[in-house]
């Protein structure tokens, strides 16, 4: 799935000019546009959707042509296919959640009614663990609630792609944290496309597997590393071990006393950058490449990588719920689970568990000199 965006618009008002010259390709599957209020953050993603007409360009997803000038192509927002969440989630107050996950489906001729019972509402309400709520309205939701009631209805007539405005940044600064886990855990169960806008750093650091960023109208630069962002644990370490393999090498990082982190590599990728005994190096793991396993579990597995510790943090998530285990000598690592099995497992504050993971699921580099 691609985004192919090239567009301009001049937005005039009393006292400025603004010009918007935007052009970037992306395939990654989350997209961060990043820059300060006014750079034309907002314009872009509205354009992208279909709730603003830019004056001259291009906009394509997945080799389709949603607007074209010259050509007079500009597909209206339903039929882009797109679930947009709105920076203030935008739900109608006087609705219940039911409803206004139902409006996701109408064609705006009329609020849905209070006993609507589609199926694609159901199926997104237990989802979201938002059946119990489902006739109450907004005003009494948790934060919690009101994104997954948003997100629902963006979800609700099975888009091809979502697009994010500023998420977080209509919630209360101790929010933003748990609500970021949240999201990112929805996100992963979707597996959609997504573009967010952000002007926080955090939400750049959690979201941008490939960033643009943002400044007077126009991309100044962009980054794309999408493991070192989508990579919730990094250890640094020395190189101690190679063994070479008929296919590929195995490659061992003491990353603290007594614990190593164990990585597959290819022969070429080893000799490239440099692998050798007593090498400084990083290795690279995503939080949902990890398995977690109690004491009470047969730990014996063929897993390379076993790291025992205590719970640190439970973070609960509407499916998913993220564990963060602190190592003895080592950085805290970071696991994500489903909700059923940090139940099974009775993971808590102060208990102790076993985080699991391959070889191959490692990704080793080596800093710039």
């Amino acid at each position: 799935m691609s985004f192919e965006i090239d567009l301009s618009q001049r937005m005039k008002s009393q006292t400025r000019t603004f010009d918007l010259h935007v052009r970037f390709t992306t395939t990654a599957k989350r997209t961060v546009i990043y820059g300060p209020s006014g750079a034309g953050k907002s314009l872009t993603l509205q354009a992208i959707a279909g709730l603003r007409t830019p004056d001259a360009g291009r906009i394509a997803f997945d080799g389709d042509v949603l607007f074209e000038r010259a050509a007079g192509i500009d597909l209206p927002a339903r039929q882009r296919r797109f679930g947009y969440l709105f920076q203030d989630y935008a739900l109608f107050p006087k609705l219940s959640v039911r409803q206004n996950i139902a409006f996701g489906l109408s064609n705006g001729l009329g609020n849905p009614s209070a006993r609507v019972d589609a199926e694609p509402v159901r199926r997104w309400l237990r989802a979201f663990e938002l059946v119990e709520v489902a006739d109450q309205r907004p005003r009494d939701l948790s934060g919690g609630q009101r994104q997954r009631t948003a997100l629902a209805r963006a979800l609700v007539h099975s888009p091809r792609a979502l697009l994010l405005d500023e998420p977080f940044s209509a919630l209360d600064p101790s929010l933003r944290r748990r609500m970021r886990t949240e999201l990112d855990q929805l996100l992963r169960d979707v597996d959609l496309p997504t573009v967010m806008i952000t002007h926080d750093p955090e939400d750049l650091a959690r979201f941008g597997e490939e960033a643009f960023y943002i400044e007077n109208g126009r991309i100044t630069h962009h980054t794309e590393n999408t493991m070192q962002t989508s990579a919730r644990n990094r250890f640094e370490g020395t190189v101690v071990r190679v063994r070479e393999g008929a296919v590929n090498d195995e490659v061992a990082l003491a990353v603290a006393e007594g614990i190593q982190v164990v990585a597959t590599v290819t022969r070429e990728s080893r000799e490239e950058l440099g692998l050798a005994i007593g090498a400084k190096a990083f290795a690279l793991v995503k939080a949902s490449s990890i398995i977690l396993v109690t004491e009470a579990e047969d730990v014996r597995l063929s897993a390379r990588n076993q790291l025992a510790g205590k719970v640190a943090r439970v973070v609960p998530g509407a499916i998913n719920t993220e564990v963060v285990l602190q190592v003895p000598g080592s950085s805290e690592v970071v696991a994500v689970v489903t909700n059923e099995s940090a139940a099974h497992l009775k993971l808590a504050v102060g208990s102790m568990a076993t985080a699991i993971f391959k070889a191959s699921s490692v990704v080793v580099g080596v800093h710039a000199s």
